[in-house]
């Protein structure tokens, strides 16, 4: 059986170029190694200290599989850490955990024989650092067992979790050796050690979503919800599997409003949507109530069926020339930590008047304005120039 992180629901404030960078490197370096030059440049055990072979050794893999094994847990938990950092810190943070690593491996195994190489001791330290700096965002794995293939979404402490508790079960028997599971719980140290550091010296902002913050319970109120349920506090899985109640059901005939009307009225938001949209197209003079469409947008918005719910934030801001002061805030909010959209944010950040606000939405005018602008600074990208001057 095989599985391989391939995606994340956490946050990405910066483009996985070092990620990227790190993993072509590793593809040529295997495509232009032979045999003298693997050993010349893999760490060698009981033969002193080698300081050359501590950065070289991390972009040598044996065989292919190896390599794509590898190579896939880089982008994993490279797209996480990464996400945070940009990749002018990434890159040495990644080369610091392969140096560190292979340096206590010579020391701890000095009496010992043989070479190792690979990137996987500092790939752990990078999920190490995931588990403390996200542990409740989740990956989305695909595994391969015999000729099935599945996709699954787990948490990262749960993942992690296994796969460190995996290590140390095997270690329990194996004791102190040159083991792959041995030298994976080297990396795993340093990358807790320097997570942690990272949190203390606030060179890394988590929001209070690590795992200290949710050990502590602080998460809870890192994002205080803008209407009556939290609906927003992180990215979160969209990939959930809907019931049959949540499905919008095929309409029986054309689009009538009575219909629309009803669907809104028994709380079912993604059939309620599909009859506006097919509203819109056939009666483009039919208009709902605001009121209407703000419930229509929120119900739209709990189910996190984001782009749904911006269009419906879209019309009703379209058609309140005074909405809610809160509303603006809700769709900052969905910019920011859904779309990763800062300036987009700002616009609708700006045009509330902050003295109307009650102080549960003063205190969230604050933070969200706070953190669109740390965005901003980070030089986090927008990709679409959509206007939200409304």
């Amino acid at each position: 059986m095989f599985i391989f992180p391939v995606n994340t629901d956490a946050p990405i404030y910066h483009r996985p170029i070092g990620t990227v960078g790190l993993i072509v490197l590793c593809i040529l370096v295997f495509l232009g190694t032979d045999a003298d030059l693997l050993e010349r440049y893999s760490l060698p055990l009981g033969a002193g200290l080698t300081p050359l072979q501590w950065l070289t050794s991390n972009f040598l893999h044996g065989s292919a599989l190896h390599l794509v094994g590898n190579m896939f847990f880089l982008w994993g938990f490279g797209l996480v850490v990464e996400g945070k950092l940009g990749w002018q810190r990434f890159v040495p943070l990644f080369l610091a955990l392969g140096i560190c690593e292979c340096a206590l491996e010579q020391l701890l195994l000095w009496n010992s024989s043989g070479i190792s190489f690979g990137a996987s001791s500092a790939i752990f330290g990078l999920m190490a650092i995931a588990l403390v700096w996200a542990p409740l965002n989740e990956l989305t794995i695909v595994g391969w067992i015999v000729l099935r293939t599945f996709v699954h979404e787990i948490s990262i402490v749960w993942f992690a979790s296994l796969l460190l508790g995996k290590s140390l079960l095997v270690c329990s028997f194996t004791g102190v050796t040159a083991s792959s599971e041995f030298l994976h719980l080297l990396g795993a140290i340093f990358g807790l050690i320097a997570g942690f550091a990272f949190l203390k010296l606030r060179w890394v902002d988590c929001e209070d979503w690590d795992l200290i913050s949710v050990i502590q319970g602080k998460h809870r109120r890192s994002s205080l919800p803008l209407t009556h349920e939290p609906l927003v506090q992180r990215k979160v899985s969209t990939r959930k599997k809907r019931t049959r109640s949540e499905r919008a059901p095929t309409p029986p005939g054309p689009p009538s409003a009575t219909r629309f009307n009803t669907l809104l009225a028994q709380n079912k938001p993604l059939a309620a949507w599909q009859e506006y949209s097919g509203l819109r197209q056939f009666k483009p003079d039919w208009a709902p109530s605001a009121e209407q469409l703000l419930e229509l947008a929120r119900g739209l918005r709990q189910k996190r069926e984001w782009t749904s719910a911006l269009n419906a934030y879209r019309d009703y801001l379209a058609l309140c020339p005074k909405p809610e002061p809160a509303t603006r805030l809700e769709v900052a909010e969905i910019l920011l930590f859904i779309r990763d959209r800062p300036q987009a944010a700002l616009k609708l950040i700006k045009a509330v008047q902050r003295q109307y606000l009650s102080d549960r939405d003063a205190h969230r005018y604050d933070e969200l304005l706070q953190r669109a602008d740390a965005m901003v600074e980070s030089g986090v990208l927008e990709l679409r120039d959509e206007s939200w001057e409304l």
